[in-house]
């Protein structure tokens, strides 16, 4: 089966106004669309899949979204984004 070329894109109102929000740009979320389809996540909620991306500051965030959207598999709709909290650290046990 040939791999999954999503090359446009469509966003939400809700989406859009969360990039400015959350201190990202459609640059990185589109890119980790297209990058993480391949191994994208079953979302349970307002849209079809989630991936998970990472910023070039290390800084970890979520994508959901519809693919594909509208009939065209060329096409893809972004329906939120949010960042992720890191996982708390872990320390040695004291003893």
């Amino acid at each position: 089966m040939p791999a999954v070329s999503i090359e446009r894109f469509v966003w939400t109102e809700h989406a859009q106004s969360r990039l400015s929000e959350r201190g990202l740009t459609r640059f990185e979320v589109e890119g980790v669309v297209r990058e993480g389809h391949g191994s994208r996540e079953v979302n349970k909620g307002d849209a079809s899949w989630r991936v998970h991306g990472e910023r070039s500051d290390g800084r970890r965030f979520a994508v959901i979204y519809d693919h594909p959207a509208m009939g065209d598999p060329a096409l893809a709709r972004i329906v939120s984004v949010w960042p992720l909290r890191d996982p708390p650290k872990s320390t040695p046990n004291a003893h």
